[in-house]
């Protein structure tokens, strides 16, 4: 009876895998389709400050800091990297492209200062670099995003109608050449699939812009400098002031070409332990969907033991090719980055690799966030770890 009831169980599980990968490839189609729609283009583009809170370096880091000081952007622009020690190492590569630079008015070297010790990093330097800004439209880019083609205009132009808070593009990794590198993309790049059913609030950092007047209505950043994930406390602070976040229907690149194994654990299970702060419920559903293949394997053992492995193994096949699919699906619609098909091999290991990942993020509240310690509160508040 106990088996019966455990395949039950393991096959209204891998159900539910297959009804929300079919509900979100749905809606995703959904949402890239109005990339064909034209966009509105009667009100002109307004003059941007692009800041970039930076600490150490980033793979090519050289290579994304060009593409944003030569963007192309139509009308006025600045690019504010802000740095928080004048020692970084990250300095020295900013001072030599500004060197270089035919407009070095356009792009400046600022420094935060930080207040205490339980400020992140990142929010620190934005809040600097909007202290600096001399434009109406932020656009916040973490240091390793490569700047595209019509990036800036998608994040910048829905920002035309008050109503419009926040904009923000799904992430993308690409570039990848080692194995480890090629797991992160697998693991970040269905994000589209999260986040077109994802909450009013949700926003994801990596490119957002804003107008100064809904920062403004928000009290800043300050209120939210303690918190992990300032992009998820930022979209909630903006949703809850009537604005309409909105997610473009471009990615946004990341090169990312290697990796070591453990410093993509730690920022997996950073990435966790956030979702788990701001979305608790979500993150216990995950369960549920999250890992199609362990489920799909742990019914394989179970059929086998009863004498019916071949019908475990058809489950069990059928399960991984959906997975499969849905990865390709999702590479050859939006993200369409080449070197994908060379890793797509790892998708098993990734589902095997997120259920104690995901376990962890539920045990361990201590996160790595550029090579500084914290301790995660119950209300995503951090407190620094020697």
């Amino acid at each position: 009876m106990f088996l019966i009831w455990a395949e039950t169980f393991i096959l209204t599980i891998l159900f539910v895998f297959l009804v929300k990968t079919f509900a979100s490839h749905i809606m995703a189609w959904h949402h890239l389709h109005k990339s064909n729609d034209p966009i509105p283009t009667n009100n002109p583009l307004p003059p941007i400050s692009v800041i970039k809170p930076v600490r150490g370096l980033d793979q090519e880091a050289a290579e994304n800091f060009l593409s944003f000081i030569r963007s192309g952007y139509p009308e006025s622009f600045e690019v504010l990297f802000s740095v928080e020690d004048k020692d970084d190492p990250v300095v020295p590569v900013i001072e030599r492209l500004m060197g270089n630079i035919p407009f070095p008015e356009s792009v400046r070297l600022i420094f935060s200062q930080r207040q205490d010790q339980r400020e992140m990093g990142k929010t620190l330097n934005l809040m600097a670099g909007i202290r600096e800004s001399s434009h109406e439209v932020l656009v916040f880019s973490d240091s390793d995003v490569r700047n595209t083609e019509g990036l800036l205009q998608a994040l910048v132009r829905p920002l035309s109608n008050p109503q419009t808070g926040l904009v923000y593009a799904c992430p993308a990794y690409g570039g990848a050449r080692d194995w480890i590198a090629g797991l992160m993309a697998l693991a970040v790049n269905e994000t589209i699939l999260a986040l077109v059913g994802a909450p009013s609030f949700t926003a994801i950092g990596s490119a957002m812009a804003l107008r100064k007047d809904v920062l403004h209505a928000i009290g800043g950043l300050a209120p939210i400098r303690h918190r992990i994930g300032m992009d998820a406390a930022l979209g909630r602070a903006v949703r809850a002031k009537g604005y309409r976040i909105e997610l473009i229907t471009q990615p946004v690149t990341i090169i990312h070409t290697h990796s070591t194994f453990r410093e993509w654990w730690q920022q997996m299970h950073r990435w966790l332990v956030t979702v788990r702060c701001y979305r608790n419920r979500a993150y216990l559903f995950a369960l549920l969907h999250a890992f199609p293949i362990p489920w799909a394997t742990l019914y394989l053992f179970l059929s086998a033991y009863q004498g019916r492995g071949l019908r475990g193994l058809g489950v069990w096949s059928f399960i991984c090719s959906v997975r499969l699919a849905s990865l390709a699906l999702i590479n050859l619609s939006f993200v369409k980055e080449q070197t994908f098909w060379r890793y797509l091999w790892l998708a098993p290991i990734l589902d095997f690799l997120k259920v104690p990942l995901w376990l962890e993020g539920y045990l361990n509240p201590y996160v790595v966030w550029r090579g500084r310690r914290y301790r995660v509160m119950a209300d995503a508040t951090v407190r620094p770890v020697s």
